[in-house]
């Protein structure tokens, strides 16, 4: 009972403690020459979160930590050149099965250049998100759930990537009134015994049926302020390593007051081949869906991910998330609590909690 009670106490303090950080945002701060074609601006995004995860053992591991703590700044140079480049640190704080707590690990995440000739046709180059599902590429700060599909990175550790990011450079426009959407580029990927590796190609197609998004981040949910249905369809290849991904993306305001719902669903199948035998022949399956009621500012949601290898000898997976958000300024300020069920093929279900405040500015 005294050990309850202390961890019922742990959990308000966290709870408080994320509740006073988010009461502390501020704005982002931007600067421009003269003449308008240059600016640089700075920006942050702050998730906090208190966890309880049910582990093998029967322990709960408890944990308050910063499941993202990114520095961002991005602009112009001239009027076809611009830049964004983003650090990261992610899960600061948290600590593992042995009791060690990360000490932060602060890198590059996101550092690219981008040269736009045209609507159909710009360059995006250095160490960029590698073209694939479309969860692959939205923004950590737009998601609808608790975080991204657990199965969306799993081509990141054999690519030598990180969190999908990989250098190199990419084709990138968008046609018929902007609805046809394409991304195709070459990149490092693993290179190998003496960096002798074939490189990496990737490359996706997209079309939106209705608003055009041409931005380099996908969103993962408009509240309301814009309607999209979007289909994908994607590849990653390299050497006998083949990723193949398609998806559906819907966001749909439904009332005059604000009200919308969100869809989204993604099959992935990976195939390491000979080249990465660590990733087995799988098949990964992503739903998503939400309703955001404006009124209140609050957005229930759930994420259903599945994990089915060919290899009947590999315990398949699956995860089911069920949350609520509350987004009183909508992206840049969000209280989320998520719970969670863990589940594989010949072990019990896992169950975690989750409370997360999100603060986003740029």
């Amino acid at each position: 009972m005294e050990r309850r009670t202390r961890t019922r106490v742990g959990w308000a303090a966290g709870l408080l403690g994320l509740t006073l950080l988010a009461s502390g945002a501020q704005a982002q701060w931007e600067l421009k020459a003269d003449d308008g074609k240059t600016s640089i601006k700075f920006g942050y995004l702050v998730q906090m979160r208190a966890e309880s995860e049910e582990l093998a053992s029967g322990d709960d591991a408890q944990n308050l930590f910063f499941r993202r703590l990114r520095l961002m700044f991005g602009g112009k140079i001239t009027d076809k050149w611009s830049y964004f480049i983003e650090t990261d640190s992610p899960n600061l704080g948290k600590s593992d099965v042995a009791g060690v707590k990360d000490v932060g690990d602060v890198y590059i995440q996101d550092a690219y250049f981008s040269y736009e000739h045209s609507d159909t046709f710009k360059v995006d180059l250095g160490l960029i998100l590698v073209p694939f599902a479309r969860n692959h590429s939205q923004s950590a700060a737009t998601l609808l759930p608790q975080d991204y599909g657990p199965y969306s990175f799993l081509n990141s550790a054999p690519t030598r990537s990180r969190v999908g990011r990989d250098y190199g450079i990419q084709l990138r426009g968008y046609a018929a009134a902007k609805k046809l959407e394409y991304r195709f580029g070459v990149f490092d990927g693993a290179r190998g015994a003496n960096a002798s590796e074939e490189f990496r190609f990737a490359g996706r197609v997209a079309y939106n049926f209705f608003e055009a998004e041409t931005g380099f981040f996908y969103t993962g949910n408009n509240l309301g302020a814009k309607r999209q249905l979007a289909i994908g369809a994607a590849v990653d290849q390299q050497d006998d390593y083949t990723g193949l991904a398609f998806d559906l993306f819907w966001d749909q305001p439904i009332t005059k007051d604000g009200n919308a719902f969100t869809l989204q669903v993604a099959a992935i199948n990976y195939d390491g081949g000979t080249t990465f035998t660590a990733l087995p022949d799988q098949d990964t399956l992503l739903l998503e869906a939400g309703f955001w009621i404006a009124s209140h500012k609050l957005q229930p949601f759930v994420q259903l991910a599945e994990r089915d290898f060919a290899a009947s000898a590999t315990p398949d997976e699956d995860q089911l998330w069920v949350g609520l958000n509350y987004r009183p300024a909508k992206h840049n300020t969000t209280f989320r609590a998520a719970v969670g069920r863990l589940g594989r093929d010949g072990a019990d279900d896992r169950n975690v909690l989750q409370l997360t405040v999100q603060l986003f500015k740029f």
